[in-house]
């Protein structure tokens, strides 16, 4: 009996809201010469393939062959499909081909997935088990595809993702496909993931996607508790009174000079390593070479100072630096971009190099920040001051770190005039927050863009200082800082005058270089380099590197007095990927370009050696209280603090206060708090440092006592009197400046015989900050007690000795009485 055309339907796809449907016209004995279907739907068709429709009325649609498949050979097959919007499950009724009704050979059966769940555990793996159905049995073999999808739950994080394909046996009707969960002990919401069926061949599908629900059974530990430990340091004794004034190592600033703690004129003499500001997150050149090897050539090369950039994002990015052959920093393995900072800190420690860090942008990349500002959106100044008060807490036992260079070309911000982009005022707040927190450092605040209509190098116009002078909480710590470049950087008008070479004085002197010329401030030339090519650099460069050695009108003689230091300066820059100078290396970040060497060699300075092993012994400057967390945190925690007088008033430490932040996994953080220097015999005093308000802690011991130990002996007795004479004396104020002054007092022995020691009283209401040639016996309301220093206490007859020293405070310098 010939066998008669059939008709057969099935769903390749579906979707919420819409599925794919396929018929397939076999030929029978016969053929078919021309066919048309009707059938009644409770969906509607949205797109046709294959055949046309000849009408829709109501549910019943009549559909017919296309002029190109209209034949259809014996025993031979015709394909069509639909796209329609509805429910696979709603299968098409009353099927007909040519007017004759057909059951399509049995329509196929339905294929429909369950959705599963599971606890994800704390460790190994569960497995969801999803349930895969027939809606009756097939005579056949039935297959279909299935694949994971995420949702809130990520493949390779939460469970394993999975693919393959599914068969039924025939008179099977229910398999599984099990999907691995991988445990974890986090705190978490449910997690969802997809399983979706696809493809299948034998049936059709009814539901063809599945949830997966991975349940959360992991409950958050309680918060850790936070604490503040006690604190105790010796007070030590002001510069200059035999004790040594601050953190050894630490520099000051007098006039226009850099001074170490034995007040002696030095200078800052270095080279800028960039790299950690950028997206490497480490210095460059880590690729090339070991950061130690590189380091010891720098110091080999007469350098003792690095200017280090860095980005805001380093100080709170959690990404690995990149960009380093661990081969050759092995120290380096595993540490966050702060991290390697540190590490570069403490090996400058070693090898007495110093570190000043350069706030060179906010986000990590290349140059300055964009906008000119040193903050922008994500980057609040809030937050930029708030970084620098951790930075300076964070090594405040480091000597060879010994200045910020709060930001990087302010180029687009005022000096002076207030509002949100008042560069003056915003380097104040950032100045004094870091000297709060650390009052060793020296404040290096860069100049700007453009002042009163005078444009300069980014950085480098520093003419708005002298009219809005910087004043911060600490004296004797602020220099000023300009970036200077040749026309091979930028075409700049005044080196397209005939003869420009001969005006590069006045114009340094306009932009910077008046600040150290009229005694105002110390200068460092924070950045200034070329790549020797042009031939305007080489006449640029002779300028600036005789203007730095001392010669300011450029005549070939040097204009600064004996034991006094030309300005500090920092070449831009050891690294050859420099794209608009190169570097101190050639690009095999090996070989020393020796020509630049040459003008650099006679303008460096020996600072000596850092104190031994690299720290501070604590004498008297900085206290440092502990902040601990019971355990790390998952996320970060914040507390704020505030300082309390006890016996310790305000004259004895620096009021300070702010937040204090623990990134996820840190459990302890430092606060650092300026003990104010004496000579005075006293009691041992306290004061407090009080926590307040935690977020993601609770709070445990919230106050820390500090303790400032003196160390003051009670005041010797005065030498005996002079015998047949005595001493005449003079003080005269030889210099002076907003808010202080220096003062020389001359002794001379009048006598008939030696004089064996001498002491003398000053009577003045001001503070003396640094004296030399002479040691502070005690100080009291009235004024100072003081004595020969132990080389010059004996004066022969008819001979002079003299002291100096500097006093703090403002009005009439004449109230200085000497009383010997």
């Amino acid at each position: 009996m010939p066998v008669a055309s059939t008709l057969t339907y099935s769903v390749s796809n579906q979707w919420s809201g819409g599925f794919i449907g396929n018929l397939a016209v076999q030929g029978g004995a016969g053929g078919l010469n021309g066919w048309t279907i009707a059938f009644d739907a409770g969906f509607e068709i949205t797109n046709l393939w294959g055949a046309e429709i000849v009408s829709h009325v109501g549910t019943r649609y009549v559909l017919r062959s296309l002029s190109w498949n209209a034949v259809v050979p014996p025993d031979g097959t015709v394909s069509l499909g639909f796209q329609a919007a509805g429910s696979a499950a709603s299968l098409p009724q009353g099927l007909s081909l040519n007017g004759m009704p057909t059951t399509g050979g049995d329509t196929p059966p339905a294929l429909s997935i369950t959705d599963a769940s599971v606890m994800e555990g704390g460790d190994g793996t569960r497995e969801l088990v999803f349930t895969v159905t027939l809606d009756r049995a097939a005579a056949t073999a039935v297959t279909v595809n299935y694949a994971t999808t995420d949702g809130t739950a990520a493949a390779g994080v939460d469970y394993t993702a999975l693919q393959g394909q599914l068969t039924f046996a025939a008179g099977e009707t229910s398999r599984t496909i099990r999907v691995k969960v991988l445990g974890d002990t986090a705190v978490e919401a449910d997690e969802t993931l997809l399983l979706r069926l696809s493809a299948p061949s034998g049936a059709t599908l009814a539901d063809a996607e599945a949830t997966g629900t991975i349940r959360n059974d992991d409950t958050a530990p309680p918060p850790p508790r936070i604490a503040i430990g006690d604190a105790s340091v010796v007070e030590g004794d002001p510069a200059g009174t035999g004790g040594g004034g601050g953190a050894a190592g630490a520099l000051s600033t007098r006039g226009n000079q850099i001074v170490d703690a034995g007040g002696q004129a030095v200078k800052l003499a270095g080279v800028n390593w960039f790299g950690l500001e950028s997206a490497n997150l480490a210095p460059h050149g880590l690729w090339a070479r070991g950061y130690k090897e590189m380091m010891d050539q720098m110091k080999a090369e007469g350098f003792n100072t690095i200017r280090l950039p860095f980005s805001s994002e380093l100080l709170h990015s959690n990404a690995a630096p990149n960009g380093i052959d661990f081969s050759k920093s092995p120290e380096l393995q595993g540490l966050s971009g702060l991290q390697v900072m540190d590490r570069i800190i403490d090996y400058a420690g070693q090898i007495g190099l110093r570190i000043i860090l350069d706030h060179h942008r906010n986000s990590a990349g290349a140059g300055t920040s964009g906008n000119g500002l040193w903050y922008e959106a994500g980057y609040s100044e809030a937050q930029w001051i708030a970084d620098w008060s951790m930075l300076a807490a964070r090594y405040a036992g480091k000597p060879a770190v010994v200045g910020a260079d709060l930001h990087n070309e302010p180029y687009n911000g005022n000096w002076g005039g207030g509002g949100a982009n008042d560069w003056a005022a915003a380097a104040e707040r950032a100045g004094n927050a870091v000297l709060a927190a650390n009052p060793d450092w020296l404040i290096i605040v860069e100049g700007i863009g453009t002042y009163q209509g005078s444009n300069y190098w980014w950085g480098g116009n520093l003419m708005g200082a002298r009219d809005r002078p910087i004043q911060l909480s600490v004296a004797d710590k602020l220099v000023y800082s300009a970036h200077d470049y040749p026309n091979s950087i930028h075409a700049q008008p005044w080196f397209q005058q005939p003869g420009f070479e001969g005006q590069l004085a006045a114009k340094f002197d306009q932009m910077w270089g008046y600040l150290y010329r009229e005694n105002i401030a110390p200068v460092l030339l924070g950045e200034f380099g070329t790549k020797l090519q042009d031939p305007k650099d080489l006449l640029w460069l002779e300028a600036i590197t005789g203007y730095l050695s001392g010669d300011l009108d450029l005549d070939g003689d040097r204009d600064i007095a004996a034991g006094q230091q030309g300005a500090s300066w920092t070449w831009w820059s050891w690294n050859p990927n420099s794209g608009d100078t190169g570097g101190i290396l050639a690009d095999d970040w090996r070989t020393v370009i020796e020509a630049k060497m040459q003008w650099l060699e006679p303008l460096q300075f020996d600072l000596g050696d850092l104190p031994a092993g690299g720290e501070t012994d604590g004498c008297g400057r900085t206290m440092l209280f502990t902040v601990t967390l019971s355990a790390p945190a998952a996320e970060a925690v914040l507390v704020d603090w505030t300082t309390q007088p006890g016996t310790a008033g305000l004259a004895d430490f620096t009021a300070a206060a702010g937040t204090l932040r623990f990134e996820a996994g840190e459990t302890s953080r430092t606060i650092a708090v300026a003990i104010a220097a004496d000579v005075l015999h006293e009691a041992d005093e306290t004061f407090s440092v009080v926590l307040s308000n935690p977020r993601g802690a609770t709070a445990g011991d919230m106050s820390g006592t500090g303790t400032i130990l003196d160390d003051d002996a009670v005041a010797p007795p005065p030498p005996p009197p002079v015998e047949d004479g005595g001493l005449e004396g003079s003080v005269s104020v030889v210099n002076a400046w907003a808010g202080g002054f220096q003062a020389s007092v001359a002794l001379t022995n009048e006598g008939s015989g030696a004089v064996q020691g001498w002491q003398l009283r000053i009577d003045t209401p001001y503070e003396i900050t640094q004296i030399w040639n002479a040691e502070i016996v005690s100080h009291d309301a009235a004024g100072y007690v003081i004595r020969n220093a132990a080389w010059n206490g004996g004066i022969a007859e008819d001979a002079t000795v003299s002291f100096g020293f500097l006093g703090q405070g403002a009005g009439a310098l004449a109230s200085l009485d000497l009383v010997l």
